[in-house]
């Protein structure tokens, strides 16, 4: 049989393709994350000349029936399937996520011939095994923005497919893989199709519009996938762009709650410093919050942080001691913590810290020794520890587990795998923990994470906007979490 005949429609050889995108996530805990990602695609493809309708699962309680009625409706080519997260990177609450993309894969071939292509960071982390275990001959990482069409075009036109960016694809059972070509100007890109996002949705469930001024992480922590995800080259979005993209936002829609989605916001502080700055020349009212780490983190980019809306920051440390800043390779030290701690306080900035605890030769020592210090610190409005390390392939934290004989080179990591310090394997290690957070009343553990009551708290936050919802964990009390 023909190769193209097998797998797209005839009816779509020579004409644009009808391309039906799928945002797969359905997890709305701590709050409902927009798909960003999915809406750069559609914008992507609807650039290159497809007709491109767009599915988003999140609220969807059944979700086999908006999939019936789209497939049925649009009669798509293409279903482009936009996977968020394999699992929810817990240790001691495991949830995975794949097994409803089976389910979804499932329902579109009983309702279609449409050929099924998959992508998007759960993909990224771990493309064969997930292409494998959803029965899909397609598989596509890192960037999609040119991938997409270009294999789009590759197929309209009957040539191959096997040299396109980023893909992976299963011939004659075997995979062949082509390293991704990541975008070089994205202020080129055309701008997410915000429109297909039913923003009044994710708010009332804690979200926000979802911005992204960079792409590419330069530091290099063992256990990290951004560099997989986005190379570790960082390539900017021009400031006046991106407020450009948030100006928008805020008047076509209303929204003007947003979140930062870089891997490190603040880094470099230049690049951050001149976003609020844009922000505060055009007097955008706005709240915002991002994701941070210590590094170049001082009393001007507080001040700035403060004066162009910021709501709050999410510390990622991971670590504290320098013992375990290094063994984590976080690339900052126990002194950048001090200062960006020293600088929040005074600006009065909202913070909650998290913590990754079970790096390597971590010992409970180092577990009350970081609870001492971020105490000198100063007062942070939460603090986030969870426990164990998820492994992903192309890690330093991979290659370090295969030595010390967690895994072996034949483990699928689809399912969820973790390191923990040898030093920590023990059968009180989650007590342990919980008992360190009780110390203090703004810490908290993976316990108290998973139970109803802030479960129900967390909702009734983001239903009347109450952001950041971590600000006031203290004064929750025994809602958010067990006292001592």
């Amino acid at each position: 049989m023909n190769f193209y005949r097998r797998f797209v429609p005839i009816f779509c050889i020579g004409i644009d393709m009808k391309v039906l995108l799928i945002s797969t996530n359905f997890e709305k805990t701590p709050f409902a994350v927009a798909p960003l990602g999915a809406v750069c695609m559609v914008s992507a493809l609807k650039a290159a000349g497809h007709d491109v309708a767009f599915l988003d699962l999140c609220f969807s309680r059944y979700q086999a029936y908006p999939i019936q009625r789209q497939l049925k409706k649009f009669k798509p080519d293409i279903v482009a399937l936009s996977i968020r997260n394999l699992d929810n990177c817990s240790f001691i609450t495991p949830k995975s996520y794949f097994q409803n993309d089976k389910k979804i894969v499932a329902s579109i071939r009983q309702n279609s011939d449409a050929t099924i292509v998959i992508g998007g960071s759960g993909v990224t982390v771990s493309p064969q095994e997930l292409a494998e275990y959803l029965g899909v001959e397609y598989a596509f990482v890192s960037e999609g923005e040119k991938s997409l069409p270009a294999f789009l075009e590759a197929l309209d036109k009957k040539k191959p497919v096997d040299r396109i960016p980023g893909l992976w694809m299963k011939q004659e059972n075997r995979w062949k893989y082509n390293p991704p070509d990541f975008v070089g100007d994205l202020d080129g890109l055309p701008s997410p199709a915000y429109h297909q996002i039913n923003y009044r949705k994710y708010f009332s469930h804690g979200g926000f519009v979802a911005i992204q001024t960079k792409r590419g992480c330069s530091f290099k922590c063992i256990y990290c996938t951004y560099r997989i995800l986005e190379g570790g080259r960082l390539r900017f979005r021009s400031p006046g762009g991106c407020v450009d993209e948030m100006e928008k936002i805020v008047k076509d829609t209303g929204a003007s709650d947003f979140f930062f989605t870089d891997g490190v916001f603040n880094w470099p502080p230049h690049h951050a410093l001149s976003i609020c700055q844009e922000i505060i020349r055009r007097k955008l009212k706005i709240r915002w919050l991002a994701y941070c780490n210590p590094s170049g983190f001082d009393d001007e980019l507080a001040s700035a942080f403060k004066a162009s809306g910021c709501a709050g920051i999410e510390l990622g440390l991971d670590a504290v001691t320098e013992k375990m800043l290094i063994s984590m390779g976080k690339g900052f030290s126990r002194n950048d913590i001090k200062i960006a701690y020293q600088s929040l306080l005074k600006s009065k900035i909202p913070f909650a810290v998290f913590l990754l605890l079970g790096g390597p030769n971590e010992n409970y020592k180092d577990w009350a020794e970081t609870q001492k210090i971020l105490n000198d610190f100063g007062k942070a409005n939460a603090v986030f520890a969870s426990l164990g390390i998820r492994i992903y392939k192309d890690t330093p934290v991979y290659d370090l587990a295969l030595c010390e004989g967690v895994i072996a080179k034949d483990t699928n990591i689809l399912a969820p795998v973790y390191y923990l310090s040898p030093q920590l394997q023990n059968k009180d290690l989650v007590h342990r923990l919980d008992t360190l957070a009780r110390q203090e009343p703004t810490w908290s553990s993976p316990l108290d994470w998973d139970k109803l009551s802030v479960r129900v708290i967390q909702k009734i936050l983001g239903r009347f906007r109450k952001i950041p919802s971590w600000e006031n964990i203290e004064g929750y009390g025994a809602h958010m979490r067990r006292q001592k």
